[in-house]
């Protein structure tokens, strides 16, 4: 299915190296263009790394929590590519970590100027060209901690953050629908890529034990026995972005080898 974007321009908020890259590249690899986003200078690299030529991609430095910059970005899209037909939102602030009692409440503000309004504005700013498109869709990121609490690895406000955007794909899915424009979650849990690969180690190192002893139990609660990847994670993501869901919306997928199960 290697046209199953053909013609579609997909944005891709937060492309980092981990998901917003595999996100991208499955884009381009299913034909379609993307619009590469980060605010860190990085992104400029994994554009030329992903489409040396820059025939298919733009990449391009955007804090989603700034309202020039979103304006700006949305406004480059129409100008290069004249179109818009998906928005996936990867960019998060995800270094919040611990409780109520122990951990950093006092984040929220940072957390959700990024998680949750950033992200709101950023969907809004693109509805004209979503609208435009006829069949738009937008996907949101979510977390298996804002279902699935884990004592080992606590995340309140983060998880906090990504529960409220579930919520909001939920209100959206009516509101866009109107308008054609199609609103679903996909949520891993466990994922093996940068982020949850640094947290485990750091776990292991804290605690004097080896990266396999802190990985061991918790891939004991995963059915398939093995960690998602940032390419299982980017396959759901690109399928709620193609025709193949033209009928789906307000749905959350949640891509974890079987550890939920519900």
């Amino acid at each position: 299915m290697t046209d199953l974007l053909a013609g579609r321009v997909v944005l891709v908020s937060g492309c980092g190296p981990g998901l917003g890259r595999a996100v991208a590249a499955g884009v381009l690899r299913r034909g379609g263009r993307a619009v590469l986003s980060d605010r860190l200078e990085r992104v400029h690299d994994i554009g030329r790394e992903l489409d040396p030529a820059g025939e298919r991609t733009l990449a391009t430095v955007v804090d989603v929590a700034d309202a020039p910059d979103r304006e700006r970005l949305v406004a480059d899209v129409e100008a290069r590519f004249g179109r818009l037909d998906a928005v996936v939102h990867v960019a998060a602030v995800d270094v919040s970590s611990g409780g109520l009692v122990d951990g950093r409440l006092d984040d929220w503000d940072e957390v959700a100027a990024v998680n949750v309004r950033g992200t709101l504005l950023l969907t809004a700013a693109a509805v004209p060209l979503l609208e435009r498109s006829g069949e738009g869709s937008v996907v949101f990121v979510g977390a298996g901690a804002s279902r699935h609490p884990d004592a080992r690895f606590p995340m309140l406000t983060y998880a906090m953050s990504k529960g409220a955007l579930v919520t909001a794909a939920w209100h959206l899915s009516k509101e866009l629908g109107a308008r054609g424009i199609r609103v679903n979650t996909v949520t891993p849990v466990y994922k093996w890529g940068p982020a949850l690969e640094a947290a485990l180690r750091e776990r292991a190192a804290s605690t004097g034990v080896t990266l396999d002893e802190v990985t061991a139990p918790i891939l004991a609660d995963i059915a398939l026995g093995r960690f998602a990847t940032d390419d299982d994670v980017a396959d759901a993501i690109v399928f709620f972005c193609s025709p193949m869901s033209r009928s789906i919306t307000g749905q959350t997928l949640t891509v974890d080898g079987g550890q939920l199960l519900s």
